[in-house]
């Protein structure tokens, strides 16, 4: 009797000690997967420089340089692409304005491409660079620890580390980690126009009918 009374003291002490919180107050990461694994941005500069061929002018390797650079600066970098002429900047009006058109030429809008004057840097030099932003993510694939081990009905070790690590790969500017872009200015006439529609009692938006489409249509 006193073996089966001792046995329930032992089983019910466990009990007991298995739904006691723990001693010290948890940490954020603990439980928020954004603060376990986080997403931070790597910032560098990317610079070129340029000498200019007869006339002022690009020569065909430095033209096809640009056209990278302007490629690259499309995938990854952050306006503006800033042409720096050395010296006054007089001797190399010629190729700071050869440098512009041929950018945007290949895309990029005027307002994208500032050009300005640095007289540290030598009087035939012309310099482009732009500022690149690089998301780090986080490894993923701890599974030291099982599932059926967590006592505390915790979430696991590795829980939402692959949904940081899709999130950081899958941004289009990582520099919104950082500051968030601005928000286009409203159209007014488009506000005006749904305001009078619903004051009519009308669609505010387009009309879709089911019989459109259908999925034999789609592949015709």
């Amino acid at each position: 009797m006193r073996c089966r009374l001792l046995i329930s003291s032992l089983m019910f002490a466990a009990m007991v000690a298995g739904c006691s919180y723990p001693e010290s107050a948890p940490e954020m990461d603990d439980y928020d997967y954004r603060a376990r694994y986080p997403l931070s941005v790597e910032s560098e500069v990317i610079a070129v420089t340029f000498r200019g061929g007869a006339g002022g002018l690009m020569t065909e390797q430095e033209r096809y340089a640009l056209n990278l650079i302007v490629a690259d600066y499309k995938d990854r970098g952050q306006a503006p692409l800033t042409v720096v002429l050395g010296g006054s900047g007089l001797n190399n009006e010629t190729l700071a304005e050869d440098i512009r058109s041929t950018a945007v030429d290949n895309g990029l809008a005027k307002s994208e491409v500032r050009v300005g004057v640095d007289p540290t840097l030598a009087a035939d030099n012309v310099m482009i660079s732009f500022v690149s932003h690089t998301a780090v993510v986080p490894e993923c694939g701890y599974w030291y620890r099982e599932s059926y081990t967590e006592w505390e009905n915790a979430n696991s070790v590795n829980f939402g580390c692959s949904s940081q690590h899709n999130l950081g790969l899958m941004l289009a500017d990582p520099s919104d980690l950082t500051q968030p872009s601005e928000l286009d200015p409203r159209d007014g006439q488009r506000t005006a126009v749904v305001i009078d529609l619903y004051r009519a009692g009308e669609i505010t938006g387009a009309e879709w009918n089911e019989s459109d489409t259908t999925i034999s249509g789609v592949g015709e």
